[in-house]
């Protein structure tokens, strides 16, 4: 049996001392995946700045994208230490445990909407700040307004694909005042692809209660039963988040992120998960090593594969 495919970027060049890469103005790399199975461009941007010709890139695949057929984006949301805890990794004193401890809060997105773009984005903190305490992160007022970023993703045209979507939206609210518009379970999704292959079931959301029928009229109940029907024939994976009429979905159990590559993109998509060193990073800090942002862009690459095959798979529109 074949080992897990290499993730490396194009370059070839892994280092960690790689000085011009991570100090340049705006940092890029082409992510590759196995031999040929995927060749990502990835902008890794130092400010909000960096973030416009990106958002500039893709403005065409959002043009003219209906309700009907949505664009469908993959995201990946990374936790890290808060200031002022992140500029000192040398002193953990009140410093909240581990850096993935669901205490502390969101410190990098990766998203990823197919084609060839991938941006992961790390916007920086002030140094002066007081310690943190919950709420909106003191974001550097100069250069993290990020008025592209929020636009895109309460666009109710974009579906965005995540592991443990419900919590990363709420959090991304609370701690980046970035609404999502729409979030996807994604092993939600693919229990529902890909349930009777893998013997995985999706969570299935509580039922709202029964109308008590004693005292309805028989053209009332029949309106009701009409209405149940037509409610559940309308059900798909989009209308989870339509302007927050239902949750999302809950996470599925067990569902690792390559699992869910192997079955949904192919057994050639053998990948190995996470190194330990990589799962352990610090996403607030600012001492992040190159080998480290590539699984990001990994994992937000697969994030959209994934939903997008399970979404055809069950006969929703994707449009991109």
């Amino acid at each position: 049996m074949k080992g897990p495919v290499e993730v490396t970027f194009l370059d070839g060049d892994d280092s960690d001392d790689d000085d011009r890469w991570y100090y340049s103005p705006r940092r890029e790399a082409v992510l590759c995946i196995g031999d040929d199975l995927a060749l990502v461009d990835v902008t890794f941007p130092v400010d909000d700045m960096d973030t416009n010709p990106w958002f500039r890139g893709i403005a065409r695949l959002c043009r003219g994208h209906r309700l009907r057929a949505p664009l469908v984006v993959g995201l990946v949301a990374l936790r890290g230490r808060a200031p002022p805890y992140n500029w000192c990794p040398w002193d953990a004193s009140g410093v909240r445990g581990h850096p993935r401890d669901p205490r502390n809060p969101i410190r990098c997105v990766a998203i990823w909407v197919g084609g060839s773009h991938a941006l992961v984005y790390q916007p920086c903190c002030d140094r002066g700040s007081s310690k943190y305490t919950g709420g909106v992160l003191p974001f550097s007022e100069g250069g993290c307004k990020m008025a592209r970023l929020r636009a895109f993703l309460r666009d109710r045209r974009v579906t965005v694909a995540c592991v443990g979507a419900r919590e990363a939206a709420e959090k991304l609210a609370e701690e980046w005042e970035v609404d999502v518009a729409r979030p996807v379970e994604l092993t939600d999704l693919f229990a529902r692809a890909f349930g009777k292959v893998t013997g995985v079931d999706a969570v299935k959301p509580p039922k709202e209660p029964e109308p008590d029928r004693r005292w309805m009229t028989t053209s009332a109940l029949l309106r009701a039963e009409a209405k149940a029907e037509a409610a559940a024939a309308k059900e798909d994976y989009y209308s989870y988040s339509k302007r927050g009429k239902r949750p999302v979905a809950e996470v599925v159990k067990g569902l690792s992120m390559e699992r869910m590559a192997h079955v949904a993109l192919g057994p050639e998509m053998r990948l190995a998960p996470w190194p330990e060193k990589a799962a352990d990073a610090d996403w607030g800090s600012c001492y992040l090593e190159k080998s480290d942002w590539k699984y990001a862009a990994r994992d937000a690459y697969l994030c959209f594969e994934i939903a997008a095959v399970c979404l055809q798979k069950l006969g929703a529109p994707v449009g991109n």
